[in-house]
């Protein structure tokens, strides 16, 4: 089937499950213009001020989670349009030398607050910026004080973010040695485009050839499982061109991909550069219509040639290759014990989030002052916790009603009955004895459905109708 026979089924797919009737309904900010992702809840961005204190007070009185590990790396070879995080460029070898020294200690500080001699985590996610920026030399001195203070054994998945650019020739291929001797199973290739002149838009430094030379590297290192990341929505991007990257997408020796729609608002701790870009030049955009239509494609060539949604917006031939940290975390409710700048935290009913700034002296101030550099968190309420533990399961996977009782202590058809019957009446969800999930049509919508189920003083846009007070149930 030729791209455009793929796009004429996309549409007519769309107008099938009622797309048009979920952007007529009012729930979608601007019919689906305007886009928050949901990450987690309450939003990161919406933390107040708040040191280690509250995150380690007490805990051994606080009901324990299975922990997963985090760590930051915000090296990076280029600072990216569409980035929202705190990113280093072009670093020279001793700051990032002076960087792992403060974020072992970070480490050492963590472990002690706990009162542990090693962290246990269940998976593990090592993000950015760009973990494989540093030097090998570099790269094995954090992996082994990162297994030396995180303590891997029950480990069911080490996962490491990556840009095609640091894993090439020699060096990429002696970075990635390393890596599979100490433990990771998994990578996930920060690709974005396979258009070098969207590439090059995007601030990227790679190019599509380099995207297919890490991974012959990444094969010939061993690495068993091989994400990538698409972006779609981004300026200059036609729905051809995304129908042509999809199809290739599903010919190349990876498990999986992750689909992300281009985010303008800013989610991280840094408003991205893309704003400016949609200021200034808005007429490069793809219209909404267009977006929902790449967005569409994304699942319907995915799934046709065998990469299933396992996770919203994580198609993978197996369900156990996608991200483990991911899944733990978003679906299962885990905890996670995070360190390095921007990195966060979620221990035992508190989050907190370490500072995230450019200036790294900040975050080298807090540790020498024998903190972890914590800057800002919340102690969640009780409806923080029921939301959370509704949204999350929802927007990811499903929510089990057994699961949600027991770690709320509250019945879900007493706490969001108006909400669930409403997105019900609309196609949104379906429910049976045991489970709570999205529908076709609403896991193509997952961050506005998820969004219906916020606190109003969360919601990232005022101009989406919520449901009604009173839900006639037949």
């Amino acid at each position: 089937m030729n791209t455009a026979s793929w796009i004429q089924r996309a549409r007519l797919e769309m107008i099938d499950i009622g797309v048009e009737s979920i952007r007529d309904s009012g729930i979608l900010p601007e019919r689906g213009a305007k886009f928050f992702p949901v990450i987690g809840y309450p939003p990161l961005t919406m933390f107040s001020d708040m040191d280690q204190g509250p995150l380690f007070d007490n805990l051994q009185q606080r009901r324990a989670r299975p922990l997963l590990g985090y760590a930051h790396i915000p090296f990076c070879p280029s600072r990216c349009t569409f980035c929202h995080w705190i990113t280093k460029t072009k670093s020279k070898s001793e700051e990032v030398d002076i960087y792992l020294d403060y974020l072992e200690r970070e480490m050492i500080l963590y472990k002690q607050n706990m009162g542990l001699d090693a962290i246990p985590v269940q998976s593990v996610l090592i993000g950015g910026g760009t973990p494989t920026y540093p030097s090998p030399a570099k790269m094995e001195r954090f992996m082994k004080m990162y297994t030396t203070h995180y303590d891997l054994s029950g480990c069911t998945q080490f996962s490491v973010e990556a840009e095609p650019g640091t894993l090439l020739g020699k060096e990429g291929y002696e970075k990635l040695r390393i890596m599979k001797d100490y433990g990771v199973d998994r990578i996930s290739l920060g690709v974005q485009s396979f258009d070098d002149d969207i590439l090059r838009y995007m601030g990227r430094v790679h190019t599509h050839a380099h995207t297919l030379e890490s991974i012959r590297n990444m094969r010939k290192a061993g690495i068993e499982n091989v994400f990538i990341d698409l972006i779609y929505g981004y300026p200059n991007q036609t729905v051809e061109m995304w129908t042509r990257h999809m199809l290739e997408a599903v010919t190349l020796d990876i498990e999986g991909y992750q689909l992300y729609r281009l985010r303008i608002k800013q989610h991280g701790d840094r408003q991205g550069n893309i704003i400016v870009h949609a200021q200034k030049h808005p007429e490069r955009f793809p219209d909404t219509d267009e977006v929902l239509l790449m967005k569409y494609l994304g699942i319907l060539i995915s799934e046709e040639h065998g990469f299933h949604e396992y996770q919203t917006r994580c198609f993978a031939r197996k369900p156990e290759y996608i991200s483990h940290y991911l899944r733990d975390w978003a679906a299962e409710l885990a905890d996670v014990a995070g360190v390095g700048v921007s990195a966060w935290s979620t221990l035992r009913g508190v989050f907190a989030i370490n500072v995230g700034d450019t200036n790294l002296q900040n975050y080298y101030s807090l540790i020498d002052q024998g903190k972890v550099a914590i800057n800002r968190g919340k102690a969640r309420t009780k409806d923080d916790e029921l939301r959370r533990s509704f949204i999350l399961p929802l927007k990811n996977m499903k929510v089990n009603k057994q699961l949600f009782t027991e770690r709320t202590g509250e019945n879900i058809s007493h706490v969001f009955k108006n909400e669930v019957a409403w997105l019900k009446q609309l196609g949104l969800l379906e429910e049976n004895d045991q489970d709570i999930c999205l529908t076709k049509l609403g896991k193509y919508f997952a961050d506005e459905v998820a969004t219906q189920f916020f606190n109003p003083d969360y919601m990232p846009f005022q101009e989406v109708i919520r449901a009604p007070p009173q839900i006639a149930v037949g």
